[in-house]
């Protein structure tokens, strides 16, 4: 997500605990590796799985702030016991922002939040998440070029860090149940289309600013994080989001990046306050014939709002949360059209983007709609 929300963590006191002592093995099985056939995900019996879920926030960021791997109550993956509580909605995946520096241990983050310790706790909630049926879809969210800090979004990857960061994640998860989310957000250029900023997001090669450092950087392209990742023998499937904030998919067919496995899908990212798609006639245009040859899935999904972007920007409190429009419209195109999608966010905030009240499920008014309607396509859970 490109906006900062104020991130205050809810501490309901009946389920405080979060660490590794609670045990829950979840409903449905334990969710298995997947792959693509033609525009759906599939799974080793070769059945369909939608991956229809929500966001968890939290190890995009915590770490470089010194607060923990997770922004949980101790700092650590959330329990199964939370984990049951996300599979209990009916979510079928969770979407695991990461970050580049924390996962590759680089000396701009705190040390005893980065290297093996940071990959440790994200294996223990990819686990957690797998034991109860989840599928992990993994984010390379903050990242920076050098030696730069990560706290904010880049334009694109980097050629410094990215590709390592791949292989890495690759080789560490060769048999899990999960897919790779190659770039959350990217935004070359800052353009809403054009040949420029679409070669840019293929290629790699381009020189653009960072945000962190300030400092013209070497970007990495689509298919060389794709390459870093079935270099190291990899078969999982993996998700390339549009330009400008994943928001234009204008190109995506036209400049789709290669994958000689063919395990690549289209990942969009929907807000009311979105520019340049956020209806449902840019959808049909646009989005639906992208879906009808690669899996698609919307990566975020935000609630409908009384405001808009520079009101988000400020402030958005929960009272900002409207029902219907937006967020009825495009969660009905998506499974409509059999796409998948992740909620932004699954975390006790007490913000407009808060799906949960507490780390026990309770929804907000953002929440009730979404959990109606994942225990409905998957009934229950």
């Amino acid at each position: 997500m490109r906006l900062v929300a104020a991130l205050a963590v809810l501490l309901l006191t009946g389920l405080a605990g979060c660490g590794s002592g609670d045990a829950d093995p979840g409903r449905g099985g334990r969710a298995t590796p997947l792959r693509v056939d033609g525009n759906r995900f599939v799974g080793a019996d070769g059945r369909e799985v939608p991956l229809r879920g929500f966001n968890h926030s939290g190890a995009e960021y915590a770490c470089v702030e010194g607060d923990g791997f997770f922004d949980t109550p101790d700092g650590g993956p959330p329990s199964a016991r939370v984990v049951a509580a996300m599979r209990h909605w009916g979510a079928r995946a969770v979407r695991v922002p990461l970050n580049e520096q924390c996962w590759l241990g680089l000396p701009s983050v705190p040390a005893e939040y980065a290297g093996e310790a940071y990959r440790s706790a994200v294996r223990t909630f990819v686990e957690r998440l797998n034991d109860a049926g989840l599928v992990a879809v993994l984010d390379l969210h903050r990242s920076a070029p050098g030696d730069g800090v990560p706290r904010e979004q880049e334009p694109m990857p980097d050629r410094d860090h990215s590709p390592g960061f791949w292989r890495s994640v690759a080789a560490t998860f060769p048999a899990a149940a999960v897919v790779f989310d190659l770039f959350n957000e990217p935004f070359p250029y800052g353009d809403p289309d054009g040949d420029r900023a679409w070669r840019c997001w293929r290629d790699g090669g381009c020189t653009l600013t960072s945000v962190n450092t300030g400092q013209p950087y070497v970007a990495a392209g689509m298919t060389e994080l794709i390459a870093a990742v079935r270099a190291t023998g990899s078969r999982q499937p993996v998700l390339a989001g549009g330009i400008h904030w994943a928001e234009s998919l204008t190109g995506w067919l036209a400049y789709r990046p290669d994958d000689p496995l063919g395990q690549v899908g289209a990942s969009f990212h929907a807000y009311s306050f979105n520019t340049s798609c956020a209806a449902v006639a840019c959808y049909d245009r646009v989005l639906a014939p992208i879906a009808r040859q690669v899996p698609l899935v919307a990566g975020e999904v935000g609630p409908t709002l009384a405001v808009g972007s520079a009101g988000v920007d400020a402030s958005c409190p929960r009272s900002a949360v409207r029902d219907g429009g937006f967020a009825d419209s495009t969660l009905d195109w998506l499974d409509a059209h059999g796409a998948g999608y992740a909620a932004w966010s699954w975390n006790p905030w007490p913000d407009c983007w808060a799906l949960v009240r507490d780390w026990g499920g309770e929804p907000t008014a953002w929440g009730v709609g979404l959990r109606r309607r994942l225990a409905a396509s998957q009934g229950g859970g």
